[in-house]
């Protein structure tokens, strides 16, 4: 009776001791990794403009201080915020003193052509006598000088006369711009004399942005070169304008050079003396793959992106290294690493790893000024100033 008993122990043993690996078809198989959501952008070649940011202060092109060129007492003055024409008065000083003394010029001229008149006719009847020598030479040549002496004197008054005309003509002064009366220095009543500053007038229609930019982009800014002006006043929109003067010194102590842009102000909202921000283009890349600079991770070996690869219906991100090139408010130019028609994840790329299956939430196909991504942006959509 003990042998079926130990027998039946043996085989209860080797069941509980049976190898339940030794059957390879019901090994259990890694569950698939879930999916990552993504919002991608495909990339396509657009002109790239890279720009240098700078502050700068507005300047009118046409801002004149005038002075009087004459002594005497100011006897009018033209008022603040008048415009004023070329050619209109916008000062006068009092005259009577030189009225007079150009009416003492006019008569010492009227005397010196009686004299000269008279010289002349005497020399003129003279000459046949001296011709037939009844009169002396000596009489003669006294005759000549005398003429010569009234020509001189003639020359004399006529000079005082026209200085005279001139300083009278300087008791008006007219306006040499058009343009607005801008300060006043000196008022009705108290005397000037040749220099003394009266007014200044300023014409804002057209004025000037001067900056200083640095010597390392010295080449890159030419005539012509396109900026955008955006002043800090809220009353005054952006505008472009385009670089008039560059120029070619470097200031020794600030290490840049000055360029003025001209800018186009009839609305008035730009102020002379107002500081502004200033965008120059320092250089246009053509055709280039530009990305939002959020799509850059970071890796031991540099710099990579992510770009989604469709394989047997199913969608898979893979790192790229790159390199990159002119960057400006997030959008970054890609030199090396990618091809254009490609799609780069811009969202959700911190989670991913090679061949890890993704879904797109959102595909956008442009990215605006400043790298935010655009949905459905037409096909001339351009991010140019």
């Amino acid at each position: 009776m003990r042998i079926p008993y130990i027998l039946l122990l043996c085989c209860g043993f080797w069941s509980a001791c049976a190898d339940p690996g030794d059957d390879l078809s019901t090994e259990n198989e890694p569950p698939p990794m879930a999916a990552k959501h993504v919002e991608t952008l495909e990339v396509l070649p657009i002109a790239f403009d890279d720009f240098i940011e700078l502050t700068g202060t507005i300047e009118a092109n046409h801002d004149v201080i005038v002075s009087a060129r004459t002594i005497g007492t100011l006897e009018m003055i033209a008022p603040l915020g008048q415009i004023v024409r070329v050619g209109q008065t916008v000062a006068r000083v009092d005259d009577e003193l030189l009225q007079t003394a150009h009416r003492q010029a006019e008569a010492q001229v009227s005397n010196a052509r009686a004299a000269l008149r008279i010289a002349q006719e005497s020399y003129d009847r003279q000459q046949p006598l001296f011709a037939d020598s009844i009169i002396s030479a000596l009489e003669f040549t006294r005759l000549e000088t005398t003429l010569d002496q009234a020509k001189s004197a003639l020359s004399l008054t006529e000079a005082a006369y026209d200085q005279a005309t001139r300083q009278l003509a300087n008791t008006i002064l007219p306006a040499p711009i058009t343009a607005t009366v801008e300060e006043r220095y000196i008022e009705p009543g108290e005397q000037v004399v040749g220099g003394t500053q009266l007014l200044r007038l300023v014409d804002s229609r057209n004025v000037q942005v001067v900056a200083g930019v640095s010597e390392r982009y010295a080449g890159e800014i030419e005539i012509g070169t396109l900026a955008e002006i955006s002043p800090r006043s809220a009353g005054a929109p952006a505008r472009t304008g385009r670089v008039s003067f560059a120029g070619n010194v470097i200031d020794p102590d600030s290490r840049s050079f000055e360029i003025k842009v001209a800018v186009d102000n009839s609305d008035g909202k730009l102020k002379p003396e107002m500081i502004v921000r200033l965008t120059v283009v320092r250089l246009t890349v053509e055709d280039a793959l530009v990305i939002p600079g959020n799509a850059i991770t970071r890796n031991e070996s540099g710099l990579a992106i992510y770009v989604v690869e469709e394989r047997d219906g199913d969608s898979f991100a893979q790192r790229r290294n790159i390199t990159i090139g002119p960057e400006y408010a997030n959008r970054v130019v890609v030199t090396s690493g990618l091809s254009a028609g490609e799609t780069v994840v811009i969202r959700g790329q911190a989670t991913l790893g090679d061949d890890v299956r993704v879904i797109t939430d959102q595909h956008y196909t442009a990215l605006n000024e400043f790298g935010v991504p655009i949905l459905n942006a037409p096909p001339d959509f351009t991010t140019d100033l």
